[in-house]
């Protein structure tokens, strides 16, 4: 019996030889500040079990490996810290909503496989999901559609909801129990259908738009020019910053068009007062600004790699690469800023297994091409974007195993990982992810045969009329 079943897999493992009991009860714990914040050192042998820990939070983390132990273990030493500081999941509650109980079985999922961030999508041009209490017609008139009409997903009648500052404040509260920190997203300046819908003098044009109802990319994006548009952000922003004390805001900055700021008086005006020399520049400068009103109130940001395209991006943020041609995230990351890697092709969870098989998550390296050195990727996250996603069983069967694939690259170092191994102990975890209430895509799925690839591919994109993130 000389095997240990645990996801993600620990770093090492010395075995002693024999088995022993595993009765937690007596469970021996201890802090010690010789180890890291995510370290710990679990000993099981002769019906004892000490788990010595760098901080709670790692003693957390080594709960999490003896729940999965069972009753019977190998005789064992396991010494294990993360290879990444940032193992996160995304979960876009915007194109649909999910409850605040189907929420915490994806936190309580998320914490048994270690990882130690939920990146919340609140805002975009589909709805406006987060309350705010100093601009309330964002939720108001911004968390209503007409319809849905997301490929085949078509849905008559209007769709809304959105999170009181309470229930966010549950999901905080649920998330630091398991040591996961909350970043909320506020995608700024594009996708922000639901926000213009709502203030329509925060854009170009000042024309009133509706809630989008479909997947897409829209010229309609706020106005740079315009000193009202700051005044209705910070505002929001100043809401969330009383309810998620993380010390990371996420503003988005992806997908969005420079269409109306090359038509725009307001934002040419900007341009020319800033020494500006085009929209892309335009967008560092916005993007920039909010940096340093979140910095004011002690807080750092994130931000999709687009942002990189202006050149001047504050080197204090953080770049989320998903898709990035030219390699700006790389140039960033090798002049001295940090990245997280949530790469397109590899770990984005809502398209088919049969384009992003679970053996292409799992095997893919975070740290790409032309990074010179590892520290600058910060970590790893998975998202889920929920266009084609209306219930809960679908997001769990997209999300799973793939989060537990992102989740073990993100705390086991590269040579410690087997796909196959991996596939096998996910097989066995699956009793965890029931018990938590999640049901994960079948075995015969993670990985479709070539010809299943082609067709199954055609197939989902053949539905689609817009290009999405």
């Amino acid at each position: 019996m000389k095997r240990l079943d645990i996801i993600p897999q620990p770093n090492k493992i010395t075995f002693l030889g024999g088995e022993t009991e595993l009765d937690e009860s007596k469970l021996a714990v201890e802090i010690s500040p010789e180890l890291g914040n995510e370290e710990y050192v679990l000993t099981a042998a002769n019906g004892e079990i000490k788990l010595v820990g760098g901080s709670e939070r790692a003693i957390f983390y080594g709960k999490q490996t003896l729940r999965q132990m069972g009753r019977v273990s190998p005789s064992v030493i396991i010494e294990d810290k993360p290879a990444f500081p940032y193992r996160g999941f995304m979960l876009d509650t915007v194109r649909h909503t999910f409850s605040i109980e189907e929420t915490k079985k994806m936190i309580d999922a998320a914490a048994s496989v270690k990882m130690n961030v939920m990146h919340w999508h609140l805002t975009d041009d589909q709805g406006f999901r987060a309350y705010s209490k100093r601009r309330p017609e964002a939720t108001e008139k911004g968390s209503v559609r007409k319809s849905s009409d997301f490929g085949r997903l078509k849905e008559n009648g209007a769709y809304g909801g959105y999170f009181t500052p309470e229930e966010m404040k549950e999901i905080v509260d649920y998330c630091a129990e398991r040591y996961i920190t909350v970043i909320p997203e506020f995608d700024v300046p594009g996708h922000c259908s639901a926000l213009i819908h709502a203030y329509p003098q925060i854009s170009c044009t000042g024309e009133k738009i509706e809630v989008k109802t479909s997947q897409g990319i829209y010229d309609d994006i706020l106005c740079a020019g315009k000193d009202e548009t700051f005044e209705v952000v910070f505002d929001i922003l100043s809401d969330l910053l009383e309810i998620f004390p993380s010390e990371y805001i996420h503003i988005g900055g992806d997908e969005a068009p420079k269409k109306r700021w090359k038509e725009c008086p307001h934002c040419q005006k900007r341009m020319r007062e800033n020494g500006l020399s085009s929209e892309e520049e335009l967008q560092s400068w916005f993007t920039n600004r909010i940096i340093d009103f979140l910095a004011s109130k002690g807080r750092k940001t994130f931000v999709w790699n687009e942002s990189l395209k202006g050149g001047s991006l504050d080197k204090n943020a953080v770049v989320q690469m998903w898709m990035d041609r030219k390699k700006l995230s790389v140039d960033f990351a090798n002049n001295g800023g940090k990245m997280i890697n949530s790469e397109f092709f590899r770990y984005y969870c809502d398209y088919p297994y049969s384009m992003t098989p679970l053996i292409k998550t799992y095997r893919y390296n975070p740290v790409i091409k032309g990074i010179k050195n590892k520290e600058s990727v910060v970590g790893v996250e998975a998202p889920i974007w929920t266009e084609y996603i209306n219930n809960f069983d679908r997001l769990c069967y997209m999300c799973f195993p793939r989060f537990t694939a992102v989740a073990e690259t993100g705390w086991t170092e590269d040579k410690n990982k087997n796909a196959a191994d991996f596939q096998r102990r996910f097989r066995i975890y699956t009793s965890i992810l029931n018990e938590i209430g999640i049901t994960p895509a079948p075995p015969e799925e993670w990985n479709p045969s070539a010809l299943d690839r082609v067709t199954k591919t055609l197939y989902f994109f053949s539905g689609l009329l817009h290009r999405k993130k």
